[in-house]
């Protein structure tokens, strides 16, 4: 299964020009915001797409936001540089998400989720690496689009969409996916990125969040954040009672800020509700 896993993702065409440009501006140490706005607004649907977001409830911005310089400022590097990942892969590779019981709307609002609580809380709990960080929140979901292709290919749609309708935490996802494919998507990812050319620190990152504690020392407590928000946000079930408490319980044992990750989950659910 790992070698279909390998081919598909070496079959996966390379990323959009925009998209490419918009990674050199966010990996020149002295690339900035401003430089990244022209580059934007070359892509009309883009663009939106960035609008929409800007204007979601779940970042909490006190206005309306109607210009692309304004939404840009206030995302920051790293988000953008997700947004334009994400977006790019949706645009290039469509699939059918039904045996993770969610389709592709879910899954960009798990990532948006999953964003707003690193943009929130995570980025604060570290002094390197955030704008990689707050990157791979918008995109440490995508590896599920190979996993369901490849399960799709292998006509195992049923009985994995069977398992999956049974499971609700991140770790019962995590089971199913090594169950059938021998990996987790969160491995896919950081093979996917190998094949982008992506850094070494965000395959070092992506490639140990299932297990934080092989990771790096200087990116250990980065894997150990976005391990808490899949615990919080997994696709099957985001900010469900059992959910929050794993990632709460996940909180404590990595000795990260508990008290302000619970004021920020509360506020994320209260922003949803709203």
């Amino acid at each position: 299964m790992i070698e279909k896993i390998i081919k598909k993702i070496r079959s996966l065409p390379p990323l959009p020009e925009s998209v490419q440009r918009v990674r050199e501006v966010c990996s020149n140490p002295e690339g900035t915001v401003k430089d990244l706005i022209p580059v934007i607004k070359q892509d009309p649907m883009f663009t939106a797409d960035i609008l929409k977001a800007a204007n979601s409830p779940l970042y909490g911005f006190s206005k309306q936001i109607a210009s692309i310089d304004q939404a840009v400022s206030l995302f920051g590097m790293g988000t953008i540089q997700g947004f334009a990942i994400a977006y790019a892969m949706r645009k290039s590779f469509s699939v059918d998400l039904s045996v993770y019981g969610i389709n592709s709307n879910d899954l960009t609002n798990v990532s948006t989720m999953q964003n707003a609580l690193i943009c929130n809380w995570g980025k604060f709990q570290v002094f390197t690496y955030k704008d990689e960080m707050t990157t791979l929140s918008l995109i440490m979901e995508l590896g599920k689009m190979i996993a369901a292709k490849i399960i799709e290919e292998n006509n195992k749609t049923e009985t994995f969409k069977d398992e999956m309708s049974k499971v609700r935490t991140y770790k019962e996802i995590l089971d199913v996916e090594k169950e059938f494919l021998s990996v987790s998507s969160e491995q896919i990812n950081a093979m996917m990125f190998k094949h982008w050319k992506f850094s070494e620190t965000m395959i070092e990152i992506m490639q140990h969040i299932v297990e934080p504690e092989k990771a790096d020392e200087d990116v250990k407590k980065h894997t150990q954040i976005l391990r808490v928000a899949k615990e919080a946000i997994p696709v099957t079930s985001p900010l469900c009672e059992k959910s929050i408490g794993l990632a709460l319980e996940k909180c404590k044992e990595y000795k990260l800020d508990y008290q302000s990750l619970n004021s920020e989950i509360k506020a994320l659910k209260s922003l949803i509700a709203s």
